[in-house]
Protein backbone atom coordinates (compact mmCIF):
# COMPACT_ATOMS: atom_id res chain seq x y z
CA UNK A 1 0.00 0.00 0.00
CA UNK A 2 1.32 3.46 -0.88
CA UNK A 3 0.39 6.91 0.37
CA UNK A 4 1.03 9.68 -2.14
CA UNK A 5 1.79 13.10 -0.63
CA UNK A 6 2.60 14.92 -3.87
CA UNK A 7 3.61 14.00 -7.39
CA UNK A 8 7.15 13.04 -6.36
CA UNK A 9 6.91 11.65 -2.82
CA UNK A 10 5.43 8.30 -1.83
CA UNK A 11 5.48 6.50 1.53
CA UNK A 12 5.04 2.74 1.40
CA UNK A 13 3.57 0.63 4.18
CA UNK A 14 3.76 -3.08 4.85
CA UNK A 15 6.42 -5.16 3.18
CA UNK A 16 7.34 -2.89 0.27
CA UNK A 17 10.83 -1.44 -0.02
CA UNK A 18 12.82 0.64 -2.51
CA UNK A 19 15.30 3.50 -2.63
CA UNK A 20 14.87 5.86 -5.58
CA UNK A 21 13.08 4.90 -8.79
CA UNK A 22 14.88 6.29 -11.79
CA UNK A 23 12.53 5.96 -14.70
CA UNK A 24 13.08 9.52 -15.88
CA UNK A 25 12.83 8.73 -19.58
CA UNK A 26 9.24 7.55 -19.22
CA UNK A 27 7.99 8.73 -15.84
CA UNK A 28 9.46 12.21 -15.50
CA UNK A 29 11.48 13.33 -12.44
CA UNK A 30 12.95 10.90 -9.96
CA UNK A 31 10.39 9.71 -7.42
CA UNK A 32 11.53 9.76 -3.81
CA UNK A 33 10.40 6.67 -1.92
CA UNK A 34 10.63 6.28 1.84
CA UNK A 35 10.20 2.94 3.54
CA UNK A 36 7.82 2.82 6.48
CA UNK A 37 8.71 -0.74 7.47
CA UNK A 38 11.51 -3.09 6.34
CA UNK A 39 11.24 -6.17 4.19
CA UNK A 40 12.19 -9.49 5.75
CA UNK A 41 14.49 -11.11 3.23
CA UNK A 42 14.30 -14.89 2.99
CA UNK A 43 17.00 -16.94 1.34
CA UNK A 44 15.09 -19.22 -1.03
CA UNK A 45 16.22 -19.43 -4.64
CA UNK A 46 15.34 -21.58 -7.64
CA UNK A 47 17.49 -24.70 -7.75
CA UNK A 48 18.57 -24.18 -11.34
CA UNK A 49 20.45 -20.99 -10.36
CA UNK A 50 22.58 -22.64 -7.67
CA UNK A 51 26.25 -23.08 -8.43
CA UNK A 52 29.00 -24.15 -6.03
CA UNK A 53 31.53 -21.55 -4.95
CA UNK A 54 35.05 -22.21 -6.17
CA UNK A 55 38.04 -20.73 -4.41
CA UNK A 56 39.47 -19.24 -7.61
CA UNK A 57 36.22 -17.33 -8.16
CA UNK A 58 36.50 -15.39 -4.94
CA UNK A 59 38.14 -12.02 -4.33
CA UNK A 60 38.08 -10.19 -0.98
CA UNK A 61 34.51 -9.13 -0.14
CA UNK A 62 33.24 -10.54 -3.44
CA UNK A 63 34.73 -7.78 -5.56
CA UNK A 64 34.45 -10.20 -8.47
CA UNK A 65 30.67 -9.77 -8.46
CA UNK A 66 30.82 -6.00 -8.74
CA UNK A 67 33.53 -6.20 -11.39
CA UNK A 68 31.44 -8.62 -13.45
CA UNK A 69 28.39 -6.35 -13.24
CA UNK A 70 30.28 -3.23 -14.28
CA UNK A 71 32.16 -4.99 -17.07
CA UNK A 72 29.23 -6.95 -18.51
CA UNK A 73 26.19 -4.81 -17.70
CA UNK A 74 24.41 -7.92 -16.40
CA UNK A 75 23.63 -9.59 -13.05
CA UNK A 76 24.29 -13.34 -13.13
CA UNK A 77 23.67 -13.08 -16.87
CA UNK A 78 20.36 -11.22 -16.48
CA UNK A 79 20.21 -8.21 -18.79
CA UNK A 80 18.41 -4.97 -17.91
CA UNK A 81 16.14 -5.57 -20.91
CA UNK A 82 15.12 -9.09 -19.85
CA UNK A 83 11.54 -9.98 -18.95
CA UNK A 84 10.46 -10.46 -15.32
CA UNK A 85 10.31 -14.23 -15.81
CA UNK A 86 13.81 -14.33 -17.27
CA UNK A 87 15.26 -12.31 -14.38
CA UNK A 88 13.51 -14.54 -11.84
CA UNK A 89 14.95 -17.61 -13.56
CA UNK A 90 18.43 -16.17 -13.00
CA UNK A 91 18.06 -14.58 -9.54
CA UNK A 92 15.44 -16.79 -7.91
CA UNK A 93 11.87 -16.42 -6.74
CA UNK A 94 12.58 -14.56 -3.48
CA UNK A 95 11.68 -10.95 -4.24
CA UNK A 96 9.29 -8.16 -3.25
CA UNK A 97 7.27 -6.85 -6.20
CA UNK A 98 6.40 -3.17 -6.13
CA UNK A 99 4.60 -0.74 -8.44
CA UNK A 100 3.78 2.95 -8.55
CA UNK A 101 1.11 2.58 -11.23
CA UNK A 102 0.04 0.36 -14.14
CA UNK A 103 3.01 1.48 -16.23
CA UNK A 104 5.99 0.67 -13.99
CA UNK A 105 7.09 -2.17 -11.75
CA UNK A 106 10.22 -3.31 -9.97
CA UNK A 107 11.32 -6.43 -8.15
CA UNK A 108 13.54 -6.15 -5.10
CA UNK A 109 15.95 -9.05 -4.61
CA UNK A 110 17.59 -7.61 -1.48
CA UNK A 111 20.52 -5.67 -2.88
CA UNK A 112 19.57 -5.96 -6.55
CA UNK A 113 16.48 -4.33 -8.05
CA UNK A 114 15.20 -4.78 -11.62
CA UNK A 115 12.79 -2.27 -13.18
CA UNK A 116 10.24 -2.63 -15.99
CA UNK A 117 7.85 -0.34 -17.87
CA UNK A 118 4.94 -0.85 -20.26
CA UNK A 119 2.78 1.41 -22.39
CA UNK A 120 -0.55 0.03 -21.16
CA UNK A 121 -1.68 -2.89 -18.96
CA UNK A 122 -2.33 -4.80 -22.20
CA UNK A 123 1.32 -4.54 -23.24
CA UNK A 124 4.09 -6.84 -21.95
CA UNK A 125 6.66 -5.55 -19.49
CA UNK A 126 9.83 -4.12 -21.05
CA UNK A 127 13.06 -4.18 -19.06
CA UNK A 128 14.32 -0.68 -18.25
CA UNK A 129 17.32 -0.96 -15.92
CA UNK A 130 18.67 -2.58 -12.78
CA UNK A 131 20.19 -1.00 -9.67
CA UNK A 132 22.51 -2.51 -7.09
CA UNK A 133 21.64 -0.82 -3.78
CA UNK A 134 25.13 -1.38 -2.37
CA UNK A 135 24.54 1.07 0.50
CA UNK A 136 22.04 -1.36 2.06
CA UNK A 137 24.93 -3.61 3.02
CA UNK A 138 26.26 -1.02 5.50
CA UNK A 139 23.30 -1.60 7.82
CA UNK A 140 21.82 -4.89 6.57
CA UNK A 141 24.97 -6.94 6.13
CA UNK A 142 25.75 -9.49 3.46
CA UNK A 143 22.76 -11.67 4.30
CA UNK A 144 20.49 -9.33 2.32
CA UNK A 145 22.23 -10.43 -0.89
CA UNK A 146 20.24 -13.13 -2.68
CA UNK A 147 21.33 -16.73 -2.24
CA UNK A 148 21.91 -17.13 -5.99
CA UNK A 149 24.57 -14.40 -5.91
CA UNK A 150 26.22 -15.60 -2.70
CA UNK A 151 26.35 -19.16 -3.97
CA UNK A 152 28.29 -17.91 -6.98
CA UNK A 153 30.53 -15.28 -5.38
CA UNK A 154 30.76 -15.90 -1.64
CA UNK A 155 30.36 -13.50 1.26
CA UNK A 156 29.74 -9.76 0.98
CA UNK A 157 31.32 -7.08 3.15
CA UNK A 158 29.34 -4.12 4.48
CA UNK A 159 31.40 -1.62 2.47
CA UNK A 160 32.68 -1.47 -1.11
CA UNK A 161 35.54 0.98 -1.58
CA UNK A 162 35.42 2.77 -4.90
CA UNK A 163 39.16 3.30 -5.25
CA UNK A 164 39.75 -0.45 -5.00
CA UNK A 165 36.96 -1.27 -7.46
CA UNK A 166 38.23 1.32 -9.95
CA UNK A 167 41.80 0.09 -9.68
CA UNK A 168 40.89 -3.56 -10.26
CA UNK A 169 38.61 -2.68 -13.17
CA UNK A 170 41.41 -0.65 -14.72
CA UNK A 171 43.75 -3.63 -14.55
CA UNK A 172 41.14 -5.62 -16.48
CA UNK A 173 40.88 -2.95 -19.17
CA UNK A 174 37.51 -1.67 -17.96
CA UNK A 175 38.00 2.07 -17.37
CA UNK A 176 35.53 4.37 -15.64
CA UNK A 177 34.91 7.92 -16.84
CA UNK A 178 33.80 10.79 -14.63
CA UNK A 179 30.18 11.71 -15.34
CA UNK A 180 28.55 14.81 -13.83
CA UNK A 181 25.59 14.34 -11.53
CA UNK A 182 23.04 16.62 -9.92
CA UNK A 183 23.91 15.15 -6.49
CA UNK A 184 27.51 16.41 -6.53
CA UNK A 185 29.47 17.07 -4.38
CA UNK A 186 27.72 14.72 -1.92
CA UNK A 187 27.99 12.00 -4.57
CA UNK A 188 30.16 11.52 -7.63
CA UNK A 189 29.21 9.40 -10.62
CA UNK A 190 31.50 7.24 -12.74
CA UNK A 191 30.53 5.63 -16.03
CA UNK A 192 31.64 2.60 -18.05
CA UNK A 193 30.90 3.38 -21.72
CA UNK A 194 30.87 -0.16 -23.15
CA UNK A 195 28.50 -1.69 -20.58
CA UNK A 196 26.62 1.59 -19.94
CA UNK A 197 26.87 1.04 -16.19
CA UNK A 198 27.32 3.91 -13.73
CA UNK A 199 28.78 3.80 -10.23
CA UNK A 200 27.59 6.32 -7.64
CA UNK A 201 30.08 7.07 -4.85
CA UNK A 202 29.38 8.67 -1.48
CA UNK A 203 31.66 11.67 -0.91
CA UNK A 204 30.37 13.82 1.97
CA UNK A 205 28.12 13.64 5.02
CA UNK A 206 25.42 16.27 5.42
CA UNK A 207 26.49 18.67 8.15
CA UNK A 208 23.06 18.63 9.78
CA UNK A 209 22.81 14.85 9.99
CA UNK A 210 23.95 13.04 13.11
CA UNK A 211 26.30 10.18 12.36
CA UNK A 212 25.06 6.70 13.29
CA UNK A 213 26.45 3.22 13.25
CA UNK A 214 25.96 1.64 9.85
CA UNK A 215 26.27 4.93 7.98
CA UNK A 216 28.09 4.93 4.68
CA UNK A 217 31.74 5.88 4.70
CA UNK A 218 33.17 8.55 2.48
CA UNK A 219 34.55 6.78 -0.58
CA UNK A 220 32.03 3.93 -0.42
CA UNK A 221 30.15 2.84 -3.53
CA UNK A 222 26.50 3.80 -2.98
CA UNK A 223 24.75 2.33 -6.02
CA UNK A 224 25.61 0.66 -9.33
CA UNK A 225 23.08 1.21 -12.13
CA UNK A 226 22.66 -0.02 -15.67
CA UNK A 227 21.43 1.48 -18.90
CA UNK A 228 23.12 4.88 -18.64
CA UNK A 229 23.48 5.83 -22.29
CA UNK A 230 26.19 7.92 -23.91
CA UNK A 231 23.50 10.41 -24.93
CA UNK A 232 22.39 10.75 -21.32
CA UNK A 233 25.94 11.36 -20.10
CA UNK A 234 26.47 13.92 -22.88
CA UNK A 235 23.32 15.79 -21.83
CA UNK A 236 24.50 15.85 -18.22
CA UNK A 237 27.91 17.16 -19.28
CA UNK A 238 26.24 19.91 -21.27
CA UNK A 239 24.00 20.77 -18.34
CA UNK A 240 26.43 20.49 -15.42
CA UNK A 241 29.81 20.73 -17.13
CA UNK A 242 32.61 18.23 -16.79
CA UNK A 243 33.04 17.50 -13.11
CA UNK A 244 36.43 16.32 -11.85
CA UNK A 245 35.72 13.62 -9.29
CA UNK A 246 39.24 13.99 -7.87
CA UNK A 247 38.47 17.57 -6.86
CA UNK A 248 35.04 16.65 -5.49
CA UNK A 249 36.43 13.70 -3.51
CA UNK A 250 39.09 15.55 -1.58
CA UNK A 251 37.84 14.07 1.70
CA UNK A 252 37.35 10.56 0.36
CA UNK A 253 40.53 9.23 1.92
CA UNK A 254 39.70 10.52 5.40
CA UNK A 255 37.75 7.38 6.32
CA UNK A 256 39.05 3.79 6.03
Amino acid sequence: MATRYDKSVYVFHGTVTAAAVRLSLHLGPVRRIFVASPVAYAEAVASDTRRPVKEDQLTPHSLAFYMDVVASGTVLGANPTDSPDRVTAMLGSDFAENSLDDHSMWRDYGMVEFFWIRETPDHPWEGHHFTLQVHRLSYGGGSIVSRAIRDRYGRFDRHLRFDKLERLLGKQGVPLEDAPDVNAPTFTRHWQPASQVSVMVFRAHEEWRQRRRGDDRIGDVYTIQSSVSAEGVARDRERFGRQDSRELSGRSSSEP
